[in-house]
């Protein structure tokens, strides 16, 4: 190897000439050559110019038994040294202490050399003769890197610590605002009751006067009502606890019906309501109730923020080929109105809980701010998305879509519940395990009845509460989402071998075979599309042996 020149007279002398008293022994170095007076030059020069405290090693071997026992902030490393050379030690001390800076340097080195150090986890490549003035100041910029890092990565652990605190804030406001609103329901239904009661006679005549207080306190407790429905619903839509039920709509139908019913409150402000709606329009899949909540939220903020004489229109029609490239084969329902629109500042927040638009015609509405937000919360159970384009004076449109009956393959209630547990999992840092499960005939056929005795073995091997079974209807499939890793996901499935074995299912004529596909976050699989695409393959025999139980 070449030997590092120094920079004019002995090395001494150089020292001597040079001030060190504001140079602070904060860095461990660790320098490795087989070399003896390199080792030397190096250990001097770091120390007494650049004020790093120095370590010595001769070979590799000799580096990492010092790296068990003691920490550095960076390893300088020779290329070539007998039996471990630099990049087989580079490459170790990655494995060991990851955490730890390396630089490479060498007099023999290469283009490739100096890549393939820096594949293995180098932070710099240094070549013989050392300059040494570019030795300190490439050392001092690899550290300051690694200062700026080990900041980032303390400000990234605060901000995360900070969002899981305010995640659990969240949970807890959840969890409050539903009990709540569940213990004030009742009271207030007896105080209406009671109300209702007084105002019907039953308890005396009423007056005139006694007659226009008991009105008020109604009105009142009808609007305490919603709000408490509006926090509920709220509620179980952030915690994931809502009930979907899931079927085919005839969409026209039910559109017209929602504009009939809201048409008495339109005429009392002389708005007219059209709607129209394609009878040849597709069917679509969904929960009846949640979106006849979506149309009613719609066309009642419609009515509420239009002035008397304007107009509402409804519409819903298939998305063209260049939207369905972005939101799949859906139905489009769109509500337009000529009311005062909403001002471009507030369009991005339209949707956030609480969030309401100052205007002079908004001042004479009521509302908590949590309908829209409710409204997008139905809508994403739904797997579609919703939005608004609004011009201030001229009126609104709000848009969401809808999967079709006959084109949804992928079950929106299955995507909601496999979305939701997968976010609570994530949150909570915990594991989840997505079952699959087949019941088959001889013939290869799947039978209703067949899935409904699966359904029901399957129910008694899942132990916890939280634990989730659902069909997917389509593919005639059980969906199981257990909060377990991957051994308790080995012994959950065994329980469900035993039950079968014990007491098969039996089909038309033959014992049916029953087939399990099981993948685990984070495990075995990261993401959502992961995780199912596991178990899907391991239920079709791709990744794991089938195991067909009860023959």
């Amino acid at each position: 190897m070449q030997s590092p020149g120094s920079p004019g007279g002995t090395f001494e002398t150089f020292c001597e000439n040079l001030s060190i008293e504001n140079f602070i022994m904060k860095n461990r170095i660790l320098v490795i050559d087989d070399e003896k007076e390199i080792r030397s030059f190096l250990s001097k020069a770091l120390s007494r110019i650049a004020g790093f405290r120095v370590e010595l090693a001769e070979s590799g071997q000799e580096a990492l038994q010092k790296l068990e026992k003691e920490t550095f902030d960076l390893i300088l490393t020779d290329l070539k040294m007998p039996g471990m050379d630099g990049l087989q030690l580079i490459t170790e001390i990655a494995k060991v202490k990851p955490e730890t800076l390396t630089m490479m340097m060498t007099g023999h080195g290469t283009i490739d050399s100096a890549l393939e150090a820096m594949k293995r986890g180098a932070s710099d490549y240094l070549m013989k003769p050392l300059n040494l003035d570019e030795l300190i100041v490439r050392i001092q910029k690899v550290l300051e890197e690694k200062q700026r890092f080990v900041r980032l990565k303390d400000f990234a652990d605060q901000l995360e610590k900070a969002n899981q605190e305010l995640r659990r804030l969240d949970v807890m406001k959840s969890e409050f605002v539903s009990i709540a609103s569940h213990e004030l329901r009742t009271p207030l239904a007896a105080i209406k009751n009671s109300v209702q009661l007084v105002r019907s006679g039953t308890a005396g005549k009423v007056n005139e006067n006694q007659e226009k207080f008991l009105s008020t306190a109604e009105r009142n407790i009808n609007r305490l009502t919603n709000i408490l429905n509006d926090l509920l619903n709220l509620s179980k839509i952030e915690s994931g606890r809502i009930e979907l039920n899931f079927e085919n709509i005839e969409l026209k139908g039910m559109i017209e019906l929602m504009a009939s019913s809201l048409k008495p409150h339109a005429d009392a402000k002389s708005i007219q309501i059209d709607v129209e709606v394609s009878g040849e329009i597709p069917g679509v899949y969904g929960d009846p109730e949640k979106i006849n909540q979506i149309l009613t939220n719609l066309i009642g903020n419609a009515i509420k923020f239009t002035p008397e004489k304007g107009n509402i229109l409804i519409t819903a029609k298939l998305l063209s080929n260049d939207q369905q490239r972005s939101y799949g084969e859906r139905i489009a329902v769109s509500v337009k109105d000529t009311g005062i629109g909403i001002p471009p500042e507030h369009l991005d927040a339209i949707f956030e809980k609480f969030h309401q638009v100052e205007g002079s015609l908004h001042r004479s509405v009521s509302g908590t701010g949590l309908g829209l937000a409710i409204t997008k919360g139905l809508v994403e159970a739904h797997q579609g998305k919703i939005w608004v384009e609004s011009e201030p004076g001229k009126g609104s449109a709000f848009t969401f879509t809808l999967p079709l009956s006959k084109a949804e393959r992928r079950d929106p209630h299955f995507r909601f519940t496999l979305d939701k547990e997968f976010r609570r999992a994530q949150e909570k840092e915990s594991s989840l395990t997505l079952f699959l499960i087949q019941v088959i005939e001889e013939k290869g056929e799947v039978k209703e009845a067949l899935l409904d005795r699966l359904e029901m073995k399957v129910k008694q091997c899942l132990c916890r509460k939280a634990d989730i079974l659902l069909r997917r209807e389509r593919e005639k499939i059980l969906a199981a989402l257990c909060e377990a890793n991957v051994a308790g996901a080995q012994v959950i499935r065994q329980r469900i071998e035993m039950e079968i074995q014990k007491h098969p299912i039996e089909g038309q004529g033959a014992t049916a075979v029953i087939k399990v596909g099981t993948a685990t976050y984070p495990e075995e699989a990261l993401s959502k599309a992961e995780l199912f695409r596991l178990a899907k393959e391991r239920l079709g025999g791709e990744n794991e042996p089938e195991k067909d139980f009860g023959c």
